[in-house]
């Protein structure tokens, strides 16, 4: 029986191609003009995968600069929500000497942009995003540790504790 010689490049092209592409792609035959747009779209494939593993540090550094913002993000919502929280007992925690400061009103954070499309770029403007997140991370810890501090207190611990505050600034 007669064998194409052909025939194994074919399957190997083949496979490539509609690995990447997709069954959608027309194949065609074993002919010679089949084989040769096999030929330009297996290049092509060849050379997407190459552009795309060549620019994946670059989108691994915009990925860690979005995930910086997103942790960012999350931390101001915690600002919020203790914020809130604070302002139920603001008055008992000024006299607590909570640092009323906290409450002022922060804005969403931006994400900070790269200066340049390079991955040193990125990096620096993850780096200064990073910062943010952890000042606003900061900031959440401190409202909601004095929030959740004074609801674990029973009434009469929050009295105790008011008076005792009281009693220090007067001296008694």
């Amino acid at each position: 029986m007669y064998a194409n010689p052909q025939r194994a490049e074919y399957e190997a092209l083949v496979g490539r191609v509609r690995d990447y592409f997709g069954s959608g792609v027309p194949i065609g035959g074993y002919t010679h003009n089949d084989l040769l747009r096999l030929r330009r779209l297996d290049a092509q494939r060849e050379a997407e995968q190459a552009k795309a593993k060549a620019a994946q540090p670059l989108n691994d550094a915009r990925a860690q600069l979005h995930q910086e913002h997103r942790r960012a993000v999350a931390a101001w919502q915690k600002v919020e929500e203790g914020q809130k929280r604070i302002l139920e007992h603001k008055r008992a925690h000024q006299i607590l000497g909570f640092d009323l400061a906290l409450l002022e009103l922060v804005s969403i954070p931006e994400i900070i942009k790269a200066d340049a499309d390079t991955v040193d770029a990125f990096d620096a403007a993850t780096a200064e995003m990073s910062r943010v997140a952890t000042e606003i991370e900061s900031k959440a810890r401190k409202i909601n540790s004095a929030a959740a501090q004074w609801e674990q207190y029973t009434p009469d611990q929050q009295n105790r504790a008011l008076i005792l505050t009281i009693a220090d600034r007067l001296g008694v």
